[in-house]
């Protein structure tokens, strides 16, 4: 496993633009989409991969993200909500964020190693395979398109491919 990778390094440049941060997190929070899956079908976009749905769910990285990412971001969020009445949690609470920040990037390192391999698809432009491959995802995790969901998706979408116009995306169905 290779911990830095063009992955780990795409995902932090995206992450860092913008309004992702943010649109991201509120996927996360509201639709209980993955961070890291949507930075991966990105990712993959640039690489000029289409996303292979049927093995993202069963790969080392979904095993990662529900035995140790996911249980880590709880602790984390129930010590944050403590620290407010308990300052002294401060150490702890960055220490699981720290923890939290490296599960990620060995999920990311998982998720790189499963894409690097998979076929080039000369054929689409990068655009159309982001939007492909987010749609794909998002079919997979049982999300139905909506207008509040695909709003928030236009701010990923436009940051990673550039001026997409939005109603590309606010049509997107999958």
């Amino acid at each position: 496993m290779k911990l830095h990778n063009d992955l780990w390094d795409y995902a932090l440049q995206l992450y860092a633009k913008p309004g992702v941060e943010s649109a991201c997190l509120q996927l996360q929070q509201e639709w209980s989409l993955g961070v890291n899956r949507l930075l991966f079908c990105c990712w993959l976009a640039t690489e000029g991969r289409a996303l292979q749905a049927e093995q993202l769910s069963t790969c080392e990285a979904s095993q990662w993200q529900h035995s140790t990412t996911e249980p880590l971001r709880l602790l984390r969020y129930r010590v944050r909500a403590q620290r407010q009445h308990e300052p002294e949690l401060e150490l702890c609470y960055q220490a699981l964020r720290q923890a939290e920040l490296a599960a990620e990037q060995v999920e990311l390192a998982w998720l790189f190693a499963l894409g690097r391999d998979w076929p080039v698809v000369a054929s689409v432009a990068c655009e159309d395979l982001l939007l492909q491959n987010i749609g794909q995802y998002l079919c997979c995790e049982g999300i139905e398109p909506e207008p509040g969901l695909l709003a928030v998706l236009q701010v990923l979408v436009q940051a990673a491919a550039g001026p997409v116009p939005a109603r590309r995306v606010l049509q997107l169905q999958w």
